[in-house]
């Protein structure tokens, strides 16, 4: 299981990224006069950043590793807490939010989302080099709590509203509850991430095989919500 875990981990959680991302190409003719398209071109973004940050890999593939060895690049944490956790957290309540009817509501995912921009550039303020590592537990905390009551505050309304009737056919409803329930999975795995190392293999296998799951779950699940939902 380690072994398989080991070499088919990246390939399988990007395929299905790239799975959700194709279905949303075929759909987008569906979505184009709504902000569902903006979901999509999210699915786009998500795919490149997952490219892109394996780059590690790549030098190393390449036997180039030695150029980024010892430099602050030489591990991707930054670039998935900048282009991963910190665009998902501004962009999932934004999403979530243009559904909402309150208007206390919204402004309260603004001020969150707001709040959360300037921690991160307080974080980075004092020592840019802090970016470079690991993600802070309090940056986790906010990422998890922004977009946990984003998704709280969409399914509130909904359950008080005569549109839970019709939320099965909303792209909405399904991506308030796999965020939901995505990230209440995964996030206490992030709180480890500092034993996530060659001397613990038991524990990189428990950590990879729930996000694997996981991440198929949620990106499955993003699938099948753009095929069956109809534009709103």
């Amino acid at each position: 299981m380690r072994q398989f875990l080991f070499d088919y981990y990246d390939i399988l959680t990007k395929s299905f990224e790239i799975f959700a991302f194709i279905v949303g190409v075929f759909v987008y003719k569906k979505y184009k006069n709504t902000h569902v398209k903006y979901f999509i071109w999210f699915l786009a973004w998500v795919v490149i950043v997952e490219i892109v940050g394996a780059y590690p890999s790549y030098f190393k593939n390449l036997r180039l590793f030695h150029l980024i060895e010892g430099t602050l690049v030489e591990k991707n944490y930054w670039w998935y807490t900048l282009f991963w956790a910190s665009a998902a957290t501004v962009f999932y309540p934004w999403f979530l939010s243009r559904k909402y009817e309150s208007l206390l509501l919204k402004r309260i995912i603004k001020a969150c989302i707001y709040l959360y921009l300037l921690v991160l550039l307080f974080m980075v303020i004092p020592d840019y080099r802090n970016i470079f590592e690991i993600r802070p537990t309090y940056i986790t905390i906010l990422n998890v709590a922004i977009i946990l009551i984003s998704s709280v505050f969409y399914l509130f309304e909904l359950l008080n509203s005569e549109k839970i009737i019709n939320s099965f056919q909303s792209v909405y409803f399904y991506v308030a509850v796999i965020l939901f329930l995505w990230w209440l999975i995964t996030t206490p795995l992030n709180f480890f991430e500092v034993y996530s190392t060659d001397s613990d293999w038991d524990f990189v296998a428990i950590k990879w095989t729930i996000k694997l799951i996981a991440n198929i779950f949620m990106y499955l699940g993003f699938a099948f919500a753009l095929i069956k939902s109809k534009p709103e």
